[in-house]
């Protein structure tokens, strides 16, 4: 039962990394799994021998979700762009509480845990404000050669950080950076040219920033679970769709709102117990 679990939530952390705005390390720490999977990325032996059917599942899921359903997550969010977002708002505002749970498993919540959850969420927000107003607009890259081979692989790697920072969107980076339209048409065709130093970063950038993470939590949990908390909320505003009033998308995308929330709030608690 766990490995299928991995295996829907790597369908979800592989989703998220397509959807500027979604946080594929806000969905682990909602499915309960996101101390392992960094302790997998950070290369702990001992973790991944003993949850090596978790994670492996998890493996095939990411591939699954990040690949084959590219083409459908862009279609919903073209087509369906208030139900989809209602929905992943749902995904990310049910697991809310685990999150909760999680950060107060050795000690309770205290005055100075504010500071922390404010930062990680004025974080999000003003990045999600910065890029809408086009502070952080690029050019991208142009002709392949080594100085492209080199700038794809550092654009992935400062991506692939974010990818395991709760919040933070890799893709949302990727837009950032004036490559996100590249990536996503390298992953649909399959262009190596770009995928290969896009692999090569981010491989890099997983490992550097599972052991970033994992140092800082060692320091202080509860400290690191607020500033988490703050960052998760604060993701749901890239996610407010335009459109919402009284009509029918805005019903459905409530109804979406709901079952996403359901669905997190469910796993997040088998996850938990397994």
């Amino acid at each position: 039962m766990r490995s299928f679990l991995g295996f829907i939530y790597g369908i979800v952390y592989g989703v998220a990394h397509v959807v500027p705005g979604l946080s594929g390390g806000t969905f682990l720490v909602i499915f309960g799994c996101y101390e392992t999977v960094c302790e997998a990325f950070a290369l702990n032996i001992r973790t991944i021998k003993k949850h090596l059917f978790f994670l492996l599942f998890l493996g095939i899921g990411t591939i699954v979700g990040l690949i084959g359903f590219v083409h459908a997550i862009t279609f919903f969010l073209d087509n369906f762009g208030i139900q989809t977002n209602l929905f992943f708002m749902g995904l990310i505002l049910g697991g809310i509480p685990l999150i909760v749970k999680i950060a107060t498993e050795e000690e309770r919540f205290k005055s100075v845990c504010l500071l922390p959850f404010i930062l990680g969420l004025a974080l999000v927000v003003s990045l999600f404000f910065l890029e809408k107003f086009g502070v952080f607009e690029m050019d991208g890259v142009q002709g392949v050669d080594t100085a492209f081979f080199v700038r794809i692989a550092l654009y992935s790697f400062v991506a692939a950080i974010a990818m395991v920072m709760p919040g933070i969107s890799g893709a949302f980076i990727l837009v950032a950076f004036g490559v996100y339209d590249m990536f996503i048409g390298a992953v649909k065709v399959f262009d190596f040219a770009v995928l290969l130093p896009a692999a090569i970063g981010a491989v890099i950038g997983i490992v550097f920033g599972a052991k970033l993470i994992l140092l800082v939590i060692q320091k202080s949990k509860l400290i690191v679970y607020c500033a988490i908390l703050g960052m998760v909320i604060g993701s749901v505003a890239p996610l407010f769709p335009d459109g919402l009033g009284l009509n029918a998308a805005t019903l459905a995308g409530l109804v979406c709102l709901a079952c996403g929330g359901a669905i997190s709030i469910i796993m997040g608690a088998r996850q938990n117990s397994a």
